[in-house]
């Protein structure tokens, strides 16, 4: 399979990468800067021809703020990082036929943030509830072109974002996955059977 796989600096997006590599699958990897310029570069071509088999969002950011200090440029900044960019790919990918003949497997990576509210973390909150809402709506549009999209929303995965908001969060640190174990659900999840 071609996989894009962004966030690959990040501690999952790096392990998916080198998981998927390792399973002998040819990655194209793209780290938080080279993704933010292909997804919303003005007219910039994609970088790389396709057809793509697979596609695993891992780009994010997770500001933690009191609510007095979460301001309207914060959250729309983390709306458009955890949100945006995959709108912005998906669009990329669909309006340039991009996917394969046989469809193509997008995974987004959420968290149970989406649905679970901690203190400070509302605009991160906010934008994994609008990736996980997002992914569905596009999942249900995108099925007649056989590509499937969904969200993975991991409790606790051990990285350095985790690191720094666990806290507030009131998480257990001994209970975070290793990011190369959580990497296997999601090859899973890009593996599995297409529509």
């Amino acid at each position: 399979m071609r996989i894009i796989v962004t966030g690959t600096t990040g501690g999952i997006g790096g392990a998916v990468a080198d998981a998927a590599q390792r399973r002998g699958h040819d990655v194209l990897a793209f780290n938080r800067a080279e993704f933010d310029a292909l997804a919303c570069g003005p007219g910039a071509p994609f970088p790389v021809a396709g057809p793509f088999d697979a596609l695993v969002f891992c780009t994010g950011t997770c500001p933690v703020r009191p609510v007095a200090l979460t301001s309207d440029e914060l959250l729309a900044e983390t709306v458009r990082v955890n949100c945006g960019l995959f709108l912005s790919l998906m669009r990329r990918i669909v309006a340039g036929r991009l996917y394969a003949a046989s469809g193509l497997r997008a995974v987004a990576i959420s968290s149970v943030s989406a649905a679970e509210g901690w203190a400070g973390g509302a605009a991160y909150c906010a934008s994994k509830g609008a990736l996980s809402a997002m992914c569905r709506a596009l999942d249900v549009e995108l099925a007649p072109k056989k590509i499937s999209v969904c969200a993975l929303e991991p409790r606790y995965v051990k990285t350095k974002m985790f690191d720094n908001c666990a806290g507030r969060m009131g998480a257990n640190p001994a209970l975070a996955r290793a990011p190369e174990d959580f990497a296997g659900d999601v090859l899973a999840a890009i593996e599995g059977e297409k529509k």
